[in-house]
């Protein structure tokens, strides 16, 4: 999205600082609450729900896993897209976040918090959920759920200060894929390096938190209090070595993203991934990096990451512990935000360039000076436009594919099927007499070749992780789907490899198919969109049925399987026959012309069990 319709959001303001100030002090003010939270109105048309960073030092302590981290749907209904989009393995992997902050935002949620949230959407309201240190995180988590209640068109968002961290790749894959991203926005300090230390494992944080967490707890309580003592500063904390130590780790998984990114094909690198214990929190939304000239606004996910460890490591000399309650001085009504684009043609060498961008890279230390730095920026800019490079040659290919006709000429076999040859184009494509027939595999052999390649690419992420939720790309792919997997489905069986190598359902059924479809029930999840499921009336919409005819066809005339269970299965697909009928889901003219493979099947079944067939009556009149 682009920035100025991003920052044109709370009540026509030009961008959305005077809301992010006015959510940072609610924030601050929430430290004094006891409820968990403090709900506060913005302007006219703005509810604010803001939590404090109070958090007991043990959310830190390693427990079961190395950087405290749990399934997002442990112990709750929500987050039901927050899952692997693209795993070829089923069931799809939840998203992995930070289990107390997960804790702490189901208590107050499931509390009373939740049901404000709805009266305020019912009366209108945009909702900001708003938070300081881990309170940003139950912020994030309190934005999701409301995103999936109401989608990526409401005036729902989320804004950290101090922790702009909370869940794995699989969190931030998601809600890039269903295009929430721009619902984020996360304030971090140059030198607060609590907002770096997920990027540690906790055992190694955990002495320092025990003391620096309620010191700052402390702090933020007082910052209103005039009367209030200056907190001494914990004597048993080595500030230095806590500092040193979430940069060593946050040095370690900076430089083999970066190294990925700048050799994304190095099978050593890729090789090296699944031994390599690095933090698993990874960025998404946008990123304000506050400075004393002013805030960077960063929208490219692949570069948070070196921002936060180049920028902290370059001023870890006056780097303090105040800096993470000192929110108020890094970011408020008269800090100047520039957007930072770009990335791949930053320059690498010294030049004249006074420009604002070039200011405010060189007040988070990463001027071009830091070699490392830019790389690393490099890189991460090198990412994006192959991305976006890789989905305009897709999409090029897919309108070279509508040129050539391959989709169209199917349509025409399979209409001249019924008309010329009184045969389905199921059973036509089966026997193989014809020259079309053979016209036939060869369009269907360029249209798989180009759905392998687009689906390798999504499931490789090899394209933008909102690809696969372009409504025309869904719509073809789907029609593409139900057209051509029945040939696939007579291919299989014509062959006979079903005898080798079992039914086409249980061991051969592409993967493409499997996730086009995997994709049709996203689009329709994250969109609630119904109508997706009922365009193209004039074909069978299971485009497996052919594929279940001939499995139970040949269990029937298989004298070793187990009589109950084929009756069963019969059994089930008669109903399931009859349901497709009652939706308008089966073309019945194609299932039911001449002597069609679903008609043999037919007539294997004996009077009696025809006759107790659902749609007895209505699909096969006269036939026993």
């Amino acid at each position: 999205m682009a920035y100025s319709s991003v920052f044109a959001t709370f009540e026509g303001q030009v961008n959305i600082k005077a809301s992010l100030v006015e959510a940072r002090k609610a924030s601050y003010a929430a430290y004094s609450r006891t409820n968990g939270y403090v709900k506060e109105e913005i302007g006219n048309n703005t509810t604010c729900f803001a939590f404090p960073g109070t958090l007991d030092s043990s959310a830190f302590c390693q427990s079961e896993t190395k950087f405290n981290v749990c399934k997002i749907n442990v112990g709750n209904n929500y987050f039901k897209s927050m899952v692997d989009g693209t795993t070829r393995k089923d069931p799809r992997e939840p998203a992995l976040v930070h289990k107390e902050a997960l804790n702490k935002f189901l208590h107050i949620w499931d509390g009373n918090l939740k049901q404000q949230v709805v009266e305020a959407r019912g009366k209108g309201k945009t909702i900001l959920f708003t938070g300081h240190s881990i309170g940003g995180a139950i912020a994030i988590l309190a934005t999701l759920a409301s995103l999936e209640e109401w989608g990526k068109d409401a005036p729902i968002f989320g804004s950290t200060f101090g922790f702009p961290l909370v869940g794995d790749e699989v969190l931030a894959r998601a809600v890039r894929r269903q295009g929430w991203a721009n619902h984020f926005f996360n304030v971090v300090s140059r030198s607060d390096v609590f907002a770096r230390t997920l990027l540690a494992p906790c055992v190694s944080v955990s002495k320092p938190l025990e003391s620096l967490l309620p010191y700052w707890q402390r702090s933020v309580e007082q910052m209103n209090d005039d009367d209030a003592d200056i907190l001494m500063e914990p004597a048993d904390l080595d500030f230095p070595m806590y500092l040193r130590t979430v940069l060593h780790h946050a040095c370690a998984l900076v430089n083999f993203i970066s190294a990925t990114n700048m050799e994304p094909t190095n099978k050593l690198i890729a090789s090296l991934k699944p031994m390599v214990k690095l933090s698993p929190y990874r960025p998404f939304g946008y990123y304000l990096f506050c400075s004393d000239k002013g805030a960077l606004c960063v929208e490219n996910y692949e570069a948070v990451l070196p921002i936060l460890f180049y920028s902290l490591a370059t001023c870890q000399d006056q780097a303090s512990i105040s800096d993470h309650t000192g929110y108020d001085r890094v970011f408020h009504a008269n800090t100047n935000i520039v957007m930072l684009e770009g990335f791949s043609k930053l320059p690498l060498s010294q030049g004249a360039s006074t420009s604002a961008i070039e200011i405010q890279l060189g007040a988070l230390g990463l001027g071009i000076q830091n070699t490392g730095a830019r790389l690393a920026l490099r890189a991460a800019g090198e990412v994006e436009d192959k991305l976006i490079e890789n989905q305009n040659k897709l999409k090029a290919e897919m309108v070279k594919l509508e040129e050539a006709g391959h989709m169209t000429k199917l349509k025409e076999y399979r209409n001249k099927c019924v008309s010329h040859r009184n045969m389905g184009y199921y059973d036509a494509f089966k026997e193989q007499k014809e020259s079309s027939d053979f016209h036939a595999n060869l369009n269907r052999l360029n249209l798989a070749a180009f759905y392998d390649r687009l689906e390798d690419m999504v499931e490789t992420h090899q394209v933008p992780d909102d690809s696969q939720f372009i409504e025309d790309l869904i719509k073809e792919g789907t029609e593409y789907r139900r057209l051509v997997e029945p040939l696939d489905i007579a291919n299989y069986y014509r062959l006979g490899k079903h005898e080798d190598s079992g039914h086409y359902m249980k061991n051969a059924r592409p993967r493409r198919y499997k996730a086009l479809e995997k994709w049709l029930a996203d689009i329709q999840l994250k969109a609630n969109n119904q109508a997706l499921l009922h365009f193209q009336p004039d074909i069978t919409k299971d485009s497996c049925f052919w594929a279940y005819v001939e499995e139970i066809s040949w269990m029937m005339s298989n004298p070793r399987e187990d009589a109950e269970a084929v009756r069963a299965k019969v059994n089930k697909f008669q109903n399931d026959v009859k349901q497709m009928m009652d939706r308008n889901e089966l073309r019945v003219e194609e299932v039911m012309i001449g002597e069609s493979s679903f008609v043999k099947w037919w007539m294997k079944l004996s009077p009696q069990d025809q006759q107790a067939f659902p749609i007895y009556s209505i699909f096969l009149p006269g036939r026993n």
